[in-house]
C-alpha cells in the first residue's frame, strides 16, 4: 500500500472519530439528562469536535488534490471492494435491507471521491460496523510498512 493512501485513510478516520465523538456528547445532551454545567461541557464539545473535523477536512482536500492518481484509486478500491461484497450478501429481513442500502450509497460517495467530486466519506458505525472496524484494523500501524 502507497503511503500516500495510509495518510488519506488516516486523515479519513480522524475525521470520522471527531464527529463521533460529537454525536456522543450530543446524544448525552438528549438522552444523558446532563446538569446544566455537563450540558454546557458538551456543547462545547461538539463545537470544539465539529470546528476540528472541518479542519481536517480542508487537509484532507488538499491532500487529495496533492496525492498521485494511484493513491487515490488504491485508497477508493481498498473501501469499493469491501462495499462491493457487502452488497452480495442476502436480506432477509429490514436490517439487512437497510445493511445494503446503506452499503450502496456509501459506494456512491466512495465513486464520488474518485472522479474528485468528494473528499471525506464516513463509514456507518451500525450498519457498517464491520467495515468500519476492518478500515480500522487495516490501517492501523501500517505506517511501518514504508520501511521495508
Amino acid at each position: 500500500m502507497l503511503k500516500e493512501t495510509l495518510a488519506l485513510e488516516t486523515l479519513r478516520q480522524k475525521i470520522e472519530r471527531a464527529e463521533n465523538d460529537a454525536g456522543s456528547s450530543s446524544d448525552y445532551i438528549d438522552y444523558g439528562r446532563p446538569n446544566e454545567k455537563d450540558a454546557k461541557a458538551a456543547k462545547e464539545n461538539i463545537a470544539k469536535k465539529m470546528k476540528e473535523a472541518e479542519t481536517l477536512k480542508v487537509e484532507l482536500h488538499a491532500l487529495i488534490e496533492s496525492s498521485s492518481q494511484g493513491a487515490l484509486e488504491e485508497w477508493v478500491k481498498w473501501h469499493t471492494n469491501i462495499l462491493q461484497g457487502i452488497l452480495l450478501e442476502q436480506a432477509t429481513n429490514t436490517r439487512d435491507k437497510t445493511r445494503l442500502f446503506t452499503a450502496r450509497n456509501t459506494l456512491a460517495k466512495w465513486e464520488k471521491v474518485i472522479t474528485r467530486e468528494k473528499d471525506y466519506v464516513g463509514i456507518n458505525w451500525y450498519y457498517l460496523k464491520d467495515y468500519k472496524a476492518k478500515a480500522e484494523k487495516e490501517f492501523k500501524g501500517s505506517w511501518w510498512k514504508f520501511w521495508k
